[in-house]
């Protein structure tokens, strides 16, 4: 007869009508640090003063969701804080335990120990488990062994997981900054681009999405400037790298998703790091971005719960940060061709004068107004000991160009175009002459090559 009562106060009366529900802080996922709290264990009835052991087990081997997703037993850990009047924290043999459908010894008694209530401490670690919104559930049951070892009551309780549903960014994600300081990102086929990092925690996939507070760029410089510039946004594209489901969008005052309607994840350990990326193709630049100066555009992120998870409600956080393109001042002359013929052969040369075509001859960057200079940098063509004065020549452009001044070659700079707007790749068309009324100063001069070397620039030496 003492054998059977120790048999139903090992295996007792299974109930599940008690739970005892736990909510997962934030803090805690986002910190990866293990979250206590003390719960209600049951109460124990004392039979006869033997020793009693106490123990743990959980019903199955996860915590399932009444959602969607499940994880694992063994992330909560439970250890006796009290029986009754009998104080449990720093006692020898007072175990912790992880939960497991097997079991697992929390407290042998080492005296009797009276009927009462039973409190317990529970830890979930969270390192190493990757936490999705929902309510998760098992049953656990506290149990004593031992021949007339007692009872808990109730002998199996639910033991309630909540885990909330959270998206967690930056408050702030600052600036994040396109250079322009080389001619070559206006030549790039791939153009320019520039990328921000934005550490995002959630336990809910999401969609992201960005949008401008302003249809234009605004813009400030302390360089020279004809009139203030004003691209739109829309010059601007933004995408997510080493995302599967991204989509590039061009910026707009309107919330601009990134990724299609499957969003992202929930990420490995509730926490990635997600790189925009900011990108102006090379004839973008060249239409809207020539203008050395700061052009800055305000950007609202938006991360959107996908509607189908858990929580119903929709769940959304949002953060403000800045785009700014940086231009810099930048010049560049090139000469297509390094040489220039004006040969006088025939009779009719003398008597007509000579030009020469160059077509494509000068090609012009510049990110502020200019103004182009021409000037030799000797007295006169020379060849050998004899010398043909430059004031011969005449530089200026082809039948069709316009802007440009015909000038006469001298050691003073001369100004071909005056205070145009920035430009990138400009070709000129230009023209050497000598006329015939300058033909005269050929008449009488040794047969040869007579050279000056020519230089162009945007400001005058």
């Amino acid at each position: 007869m003492v054998y059977f009562l120790g048999l139903f106060s090992l295996y007792g009366h299974i109930t599940y009508g008690q739970t005892t529900s736990i909510t997962l802080p934030q803090a805690n996922i986002q910190a990866r640090t293990d979250y206590n709290t003390a719960i209600n264990a049951g109460t124990y009835t004392s039979v006869i003063t033997l020793l009693p052991s106490f123990s743990v087990k959980s019903n199955t081997a996860i915590f399932n969701s009444t959602t969607s997703g499940s994880f694992p037993v063994g992330a909560v850990h439970m250890k006796l804080s009290s029986i009754g009047s009998l104080v449990l924290l720093g006692l020898t043999g007072n175990n912790e335990v992880a939960l497991s459908p097997g079991g697992g010894l929390l407290y042998t008694a080492v005296a009797s120990v009276a009927s009462g209530a039973i409190a317990a401490n529970a830890r979930i670690a969270t390192a190493g488990q990757t936490w999705t919104a929902g309510v998760f559930n098992d049953a656990v049951s506290f149990y004593t062994q031992g021949l007339l070892a007692g009872s808990i009551s109730p002998s199996s309780f639910t033991l309630s997981i909540n885990i909330p549903g959270f998206i967690s960014p930056p408050d702030n994600i600052g600036t994040t900054t396109i250079v322009v300081n080389n001619l070559n990102f206006y030549r790039s086929s791939n153009g320019i681009t520039a990328s921000q990092i934005i550490l995002v925690s959630s336990t809910v996939p999401y969609i992201p999405s960005v949008r401008t507070g302003s249809a234009q760029f605004s813009f400030n410089t302390t360089f020279p400037y004809n009139a203030s510039p004003v691209p739109p946004v829309s010059t601007v594209s933004a995408a997510l790298s080493g995302v599967g489901t991204a989509t590039a969008t061009n910026l707009s005052t309107s919330d601009q998703a990134l990724t299609s309607a499957a969003g992202i994840a929930v990420p490995t350990n509730n926490s990635s790091s997600i790189t925009h990326t900011y990108t102006i193709s090379n004839t973008s630049l060249k239409n809207n971005f020539k203008q050395a100066g700061t052009y800055t555009v305000p950007l609202t992120y938006t991360w959107n719960k996908l509607s189908s998870a858990y929580p119903t409600a929709p769940l959304q956080a949002q953060a403000s940060g800045t785009l700014n393109i940086v231009v810099s001042d930048l010049g560049e002359i090139i000469a297509n061709q390094q040489s220039v013929n004006l040969p006088f052969n025939t009779t009719s040369n003398y008597i007509n004068g000579v030009s020469t075509n160059m077509a494509t001859h000068l090609k012009l960057s510049k990110t502020t107004p200019y103004n182009l200079y021409v000037r030799a940098t000797s007295s006169s063509f020379t060849s050998g000991v004899n010398s043909i004065p430059l004031s011969v020549l005449r530089i200026g452009p082809m039948t069709g160009q316009t802007g440009v001044n015909t000038v006469t070659l001298s050691t003073t700079a001369q100004q071909l175009i005056q205070n145009a707007d920035p430009i990138i790749d400009r070709t000129l068309n230009m023209q050497y002459s000598i006329p015939a009324s300058q033909t005269s100063n050929l008449l009488g001069k040794p047969a040869g090559t007579y050279t000056a070397n020519i230089v162009y620039s945007f400001v005058a030496p």
